[in-house]
């Protein structure tokens, strides 16, 4: 019995979606700035969608769509409502330039 080339290449992506958690989540633990941690925050509800539809094409299962589209949303408004929190307290996120 064969398998598709479509779930080994799903699976393949779920290990480097999942090694990609390891810097998003040393940024937002280290910062050094609160947009920092935001941004952090936002990337790892990206990799979190990422992760449950990626799990939804391995595991056959489409249940994970909406934990998918669950986490999308909120992460969503988490954003939103850290830009009012920055908006609120008169400050504007520092963004260094490339070095």
């Amino acid at each position: 019995m064969s398998i598709g080339l479509i779930p080994w290449a799903a699976a393949l992506a779920l290990v480097i979606v999942a090694l990609g958690v390891i810097p998003v989540a040393w940024r937002l633990l280290a910062g050094p700035s609160s947009a920092d941690r935001a941004i952090a925050t936002d990337m790892l509800g990206l990799l979190g969608v990422c992760l449950a539809a990626l799990t939804a094409v391995v595991a056959g299962q489409s249940a994970f769509l909406d934990i998918a589209l669950g986490i999308a949303l909120v992460g969503f408004l988490a954003a939103v409502a850290f830009a009012r929190l920055l908006e609120r307290n008169g400050r504007k996120p520092v963004v260094r330039p490339a070095e």
